[in-house]
């Protein structure tokens, strides 16, 4: 088993190039190859920024996506065209329309070219080792579908048609030599226990639909699993700093995931009060991997060291420390491109050396 004391989610704050690049494209301004050579560009830098400072395992900041679904949207035929758009009322009761990241299922879902070959090709070409290739995970949940489009007669048919996509790409991904693949899971309505109140109000068994879920989840495990390849899960609770869903303990999961999941590593949120304590972690097998993300980037204030090294001991009495290491909680970009980001360039990198000075501390 691998083990890395410093990681990051995946991705980072887009540089204004970029996103004046991208804006260009979508409006016509610019042909598809000048905006690859502005990410190649953008890319090539935080190569060398993520190495300069330390971090073991590096990204290309998801560069190439609009959001961190993008790759199955554009690769796959059958979904929707555009994110749905959302009511969803601010803690000041304020009501604002959220586009979500989930597009429905219109058709019958056939793959017009692998995910993220464009992203892979580059990184095994240019990236210092190790890097990694992010997905989301491709269990559709039950309300995200509406309807059942023809030809399909059910979600668990929906399921196993994504499920074999992103299956081949994990598997191709391992194959052509990418040695950290990692998934990520919105677990909300599993640890919330509202959602989970509200599932069974809908004749839903909450374990059993978690169940399912890490049956599909396991199935893209299995097909990547090569010697010298990590496989490693994100729990994500939400990238909007005023959104307070997710809230609820690891322990509603923690037995089903650490156990169940044919994951390495588990990358969790522990940054705010609503993820719980570390009680969770005893669940977690002797021979996988956590990040603690303890370094908020919904929030540029710098975490004070001292109270890192003193959660990182307070997460050791329920886990081997050895089997430990920190990063931040959530990709620093968020969900949007122009206006996702809640930190700056210079708070994030200043987060990931303090993450960086801090593990030194800990761990050598």
């Amino acid at each position: 088993m691998a083990i890395y004391r410093t990681d990051h989610v995946g991705s980072l704050v887009r540089p204004e190039r970029l996103l004046v690049a991208r804006e260009a494209f979508k409006a016509g301004r610019m042909p598809l190859d000048e905006l690859r050579a502005v990410e190649d560009e953008c890319i090539l830098e935080v190569f060398q920024r993520q190495r300069d400072i330390g971090i073991e395992v590096v990204s290309d900041g998801e560069f190439r996506r609009q959001s961190y679904t993008t790759d199955q949207y554009e690769a796959i035929e059958g979904f929707a065209p555009d994110y749905p758009i959302v009511p969803s009322t601010r803690p000041d009761g304020v009501v604002v329309n959220v586009q979500m990241h989930t597009k429905p299922v219109v058709g019958k879902l056939r793959p017009l070219r692998r995910m993220t070959e464009h992203e892979s090709s580059f990184l095994l070409a240019h990236a210092p080792r190790p890097f990694k290739v992010t997905m989301p995970t491709p269990a559709r949940v039950p309300g995200s579908q509406t309807t059942i489009p023809a030809p399909y007669t059910s979600l668990t048919e929906i399921n196993e048609d994504i499920t074999a996509i992103f299956r081949d790409e994990m598997a191709a991904l391992a194959d052509e030599g990418v040695t950290y693949l990692q998934l990520d899971k919105v677990p909300t309505r599993f640890v919330d226990p509202q959602a989970r109140e509200a599932m069974r109000a809908q004749g839903l068994d909450p374990d059993e639909e978690f169940a399912t879920e890490v049956a599909l989840e396991n199935q893209c495990y299995d097909a990547a699993r090569r010697e010298g390849v990590t496989l490693a899960m994100h729990f994500c609770r939400g990238s909007r700093t005023w959104w307070q869903g997710g809230a609820g303990a690891y322990d509603a999961i923690a037995e089903q995931a650490f156990a169940g999941l044919h994951a390495d590593r588990f990358l969790l949120e522990f940054d705010t009060e609503r993820a719980g304590g570390f009680e969770p972690l005893r669940f977690v097998p002797k021979d996988k991997s956590v990040h603690l993300g303890l370094v908020s980037t919904k929030n540029g204030a710098l975490e004070d060291q001292d109270e890192l090294l003193r959660r990182i001991d307070e997460a050791s009495k329920h886990i081997d420390i050895g089997q430990l290491g920190i990063g931040p909680q959530c990709g620093f970009q968020g969900a949007s491109e122009r206006d996702g980001a809640h930190i700056t360039l210079d708070e994030q990198w200043r987060k990931l050396e303090l993450i960086v000075d801090t593990a030194r501390k800990v761990w050598g």
